[in-house]
């Protein structure tokens, strides 16, 4: 046995999140196994906590939050099944590992039934059962990650709200209420499914799996963070800062940023502009709406091609700046999914989208700051059957 440090005998320490500690609560009737298996973990990097009945483990559940409980099946009293039963109906987050010998292996079973993260068999393997507690202090720190992003959402989302509802100008959108609950449910659901797809992953001990499900937790987060963008552009008007700048810049940037993107979708960004004259526009304001506009297209596209109705290659972003007229228009088209004619009936209503996992705040955003700025967004149908955005702004020289 070695002394007892912060790492664990592989040599990486357990994970967690800064106020949940790697800790264990064991429980056993028999010292011996207490003072021996509680050595054992505590060399791996875990902070034990130990019960000699599950009466015991309950009232130290009751006042202190522990993440993992390993507990043995055999116990006098109250065992290590009902001690399962009460922790599954008080604590339904906390991780439990069953301890027990090969003759309770039915119960060991049975025990997964009724919720149990896993089963140890006696005596115990150090690289098994440091495996086993990794994986339940990994779910443990994920469940809890998740629970975090979505309590964040929903106090941000209800705190936009009361400010919508407050704002005299933003009376007409009643139904944004509605529209905020659907875009919390959509992420929410999100991160419910990507944890699952990790949870296999720990599971079977799949790199492939994690990685997918560590993928749709990134998506699922950055699409938080727009949701946020945008409702603080709707919840407060916007400070127009212009200065004098190339009228294509913006959409020059938002090609960039988005080139890698385009290109693993399987379409092709055309961005094409005439030299235009400095013009006195904000850029930071055009660069939000032609972000929003163009990640629109380039997710039509996807869907497009997810859905077989285009071969991976096929699709088509245009990206175009046109100066006439005292009027600079910039254009965002695509050969994606399309929108309906009910769809465009509903435009002018306030928010819309037609995006599985779509929000609509996005484009709210994006109408509500081309009014600001003096100019409007206009939706038509465009190439073979996409949609045309068009971002039209007074020009000043």
């Amino acid at each position: 046995m070695t002394d007892s440090t912060n790492t664990s005998l592989s040599g990486r320490p357990p994970a967690t999140l800064p106020d949940l500690k790697p800790e264990v609560l064991l429980v056993d009737d028999e010292v011996g196994i207490l003072t021996v298996l509680g050595a054992l973990i505590e060399d791996m990097g875990y902070v034990v906590h130990k019960a000699q009945s599950a009466e015991s483990a309950l009232e130290i559940l009751r006042h202190k939050s522990i993440p993992v409980v390993l507990t043995d099946i055999r116990m006098p009293g109250m065992d290590g099944m009902q001690l399962l039963r009460h922790v599954r109906e008080s604590w339904p987050d906390i991780e439990v590992v069953m301890n027990t010998g090969h003759a309770d292996m039915g119960l060991a079973i049975e025990s997964l039934r009724l919720g149990a993260t896993d089963f140890l068999t006696k005596p115990a393997n150090a690289d098994l059962l440091e495996f086993t507690l990794r994986r339940s202090m990994e779910r443990a720190v994920l469940r809890e990650t998740v629970r975090r992003h979505t309590e964040h959402l929903e106090k941000l989302v209800e705190q936009r709200t009361r400010e919508l509802l407050q704002a005299e100008r933003l009376a007409a959108m009643g139904e944004t209420v509605a529209g905020m609950a659907h875009a919390i449910k959509n992420i929410a659901g999100g991160l419910e499914g990507a944890l699952f797809v990790l949870e296999k992953g720990l599971e079977l001990n799949k790199r492939e799996y994690l990685e997918q499900g560590w993928g749709m937790v990134k998506r699922d987060v950055t699409r938080v963070r727009d949701l946020t963008m945008n409702m603080l552009q709707l919840s407060r008007p916007m400070e127009i800062r212009p200065e004098f700048i190339d009228p294509d810049r913006p959409v020059r940037e938002v090609a960039e940023l988005l080139a890698s993107r385009i290109r693993e979708a399987g379409a092709t960004l055309m961005h094409a502009s005439a030299p235009q004259p400095e013009a006195l526009l904000d850029p930071e304001a055009i660069h939000a709406c032609i972000m929003n506009l163009a990640t629109n297209a380039v997710e039509a596209v996807e869907e497009a091609i997810q859905a077989g109705r285009m071969d991976h290659g096929d699709g088509r972003v245009i990206l175009h700046t046109e100066c006439a007229g005292g009027y600079v228009c910039y254009i965002v088209e695509d050969n994606g999914r399309g929108l309906s004619d009910e769809v465009f009936a509903s435009i002018d209503d306030g928010m819309f989208t037609t995006k599985a996992r779509g929000t609509g705040f996005g484009l709210m955003a994006t109408r509500k700051a081309a009014r600001e700025m003096g100019g409007e967004l206009v939706l038509e149908n465009g190439i073979q059957g996409g949609v045309r955005a068009m971002l039209r702004l007074p020009l000043k020289r």
